[in-house]
């Protein structure tokens, strides 16, 4: 009879066991799903969002609430507000110039504006801009959600190499990765309730790459950004409020943060 109990009692820890191992398998598999469908769902809101043209009102930043949605596509403003004039545009810009590939106007007082997303190429064409229009060029005025990172530090570069000043004019809008471009500037100044704002770096694979592809070009890309920044002079602290901001969000500077980070500075701060 012992030896029965005994039997008994193994063939019951014998089935916990198993009870245990498929219930873990489970919720393995569960999180795994989960982890898909939420991923599924990001995917899908950037998607939606990546096609939305159209003017929001953004609530002007605190320090307690600075997070605001991304679209890629859409013209943010302040409540009541409309978008700044920019030089040498007749008149206010559109959601739907905003939504374009970047333009470059020839301004008056040696004023260049850049108005749109950039986009791969967007470079080559600000290069063949300035050769053209820029002989007596001093600063380019940006309104832009950003768009390709690599053309946005290419532009950057290049105005610092011309000794360029950059500006967002008043309640204007720089996201993405147009501050990149923006950090360019030997000079940088953003007007009154100016918008600039940063996020993450996203990057989706592509052909046969896998996720795991797309995560470790994404790490790439952010220390090259970071490494451009601080040589444009930009406090690091900056990139880390982008790194801590999802793609679909942004961290909207707030004036003190403009000006404590360095990503607007007079000559005499900036790194030449």
């Amino acid at each position: 009879m012992a030896e029965k109990r005994a039997s008994w009692r193994e063939e019951g820890a014998l089935e916990g066991a198993l009870i245990r191992s498929i219930f873990f398998l489970l919720l393995v598999a569960s999180g795994a799903i989960l982890a898909l469908d939420l991923r599924s769902l990001v995917d899908k809101a950037l998607e939606q969002n990546s096609e939305q043209t159209m003017r929001i009102v953004f609530q002007p930043p605190t320090r307690t609430d600075q997070e605001r949605p991304y679209f890629p596509k859409a013209l943010p403003v302040l409540p009541g507000s409309e978008s700044p004039m920019m030089p040498g545009v007749p008149a206010r810009p559109t959601p739907e110039m905003v939504a374009e590939r970047m333009a470059f106007y020839k301004g008056d007082n040696a004023s260049i504006s850049a108005i749109g997303r950039i986009e791969p190429g967007t470079a080559g064409d600000f290069e063949k801009f300035l050769e053209q229009n820029g002989a007596e060029a001093k600063t380019i005025f940006f309104l832009s959600p950003g768009g390709s990172v690599s053309d946005a530090i290419s532009i950057g570069k290049s105005i610092r190499k011309r000794g360029l000043n950059t500006e967002v004019a008043g309640k204007g809008y720089c996201a993405s990765s147009c501050p990149l471009a923006f950090a360019g500037g030997v000079t940088r100044r953003a007007g009154k309730q100016a918008l600039l704002g940063v996020h993450q770096i996203y990057a989706v694979p592509q052909g046969t790459e896998t996720w795991h592809d797309g995560i470790s070009a994404a790490q790439q890309i952010s220390a090259q950004c970071e490494e451009y920044l601080v040589s444009m002079g930009i406090d690091p602290g900056a990139w880390i409020k982008a790194m801590q901001t999802p793609k679909e969000r942004l961290h909207v500077f707030t004036p003190d943060e403009l000006t404590s980070f360095k990503i607007t500075a007079e000559p005499s701060a900036s790194k030449a």
